[in-house]
């Protein structure tokens, strides 16, 4: 049977098209931000999409077009065998977990082969997984907001921490705002994206963060 690839975002999947590296195999890309706005425990459910939804600013209906029917769709058909592709920064292992959360959720019950990969998408390691008890990981850390005890992979470990750490009112972030006052946000934004890389923030979200830092001390 056919391998599935599940890419983190669509950048991803236009790298992999033009370099012909799946060799006509089907990919889907995996489009959230998992690690800003607000979430639920079942993913998916109209209280999710609705929350999720409003995080990136659109209606309902496009982000279940966007998002949630690429999965679904490929899922009706059964599938056996997949392969998740995601670099080691927080952005994508909060993605990552989120996704194997949602596999849990559904009774997955094939391995999923994981491939990490480095920010120019260039394979780094790779484990053989299974789902069970993932999407439990998913309600500590994006719900409760507690670390878990035991995380066997490191890279979804140190995301894990760096999201707990990023949802601190008063966290590295912040701190690095507040000490530069005099820069225009473009330069700000620029400048973090270089500082904090495994953090893996895009210009989107610090656009946000840099905003609500400021105003807040307005």
């Amino acid at each position: 049977m056919q391998t599935l690839h599940i890419l983190n975002g669509e950048e991803m999947e236009r790298f992999f098209q033009r370099k012909e590296r799946m060799k006509g195999e089907p990919m889907i890309p995996f489009n959230e931000a998992m690690c800003a706005g607000e979430t639920c425990e079942t993913i998916f459910s109209n209280t999710f999409i609705k929350r999720r939804a409003l995080t990136h600013g659109v209606s309902e209906g496009e982000y279940r077009q966007k998002t949630v029917e690429k999965l679904e769709a490929v899922f009706n058909e059964g599938r056996e065998h997949l392969t998740l592709w995601f670099d080691e920064d927080m952005f994508c292992q909060i993605n990552l977990l989120t996704l194997l959360a949602w596999l849990d959720q559904i009774g997955y019950e094939s391995k999923v082969e994981l491939c990490l990969v480095t920010q120019k998408f260039e394979p780094l390691a790779s484990h053989t997984l299974h789902v069970d008890g993932y999407h439990s990981l998913y309600k500590q850390v994006l719900i409760n907001r507690t670390m878990p005890r035991e995380v066997s992979l490191p890279a979804l470990r140190k995301g894990m921490e760096l999201y707990l750490h990023y949802k601190d009112v008063d966290n590295e972030l912040v701190g690095f705002i507040q000490h530069h006052p005099e820069l225009p946000e473009e330069k700000l934004v620029e400048l973090m994206i270089i500082t904090f890389q495994e953090y893996g923030l895009g210009d989107v979200q610090y656009f946000q963060l840099i905003r609500n830092v400021r105003a807040s001390q307005l």
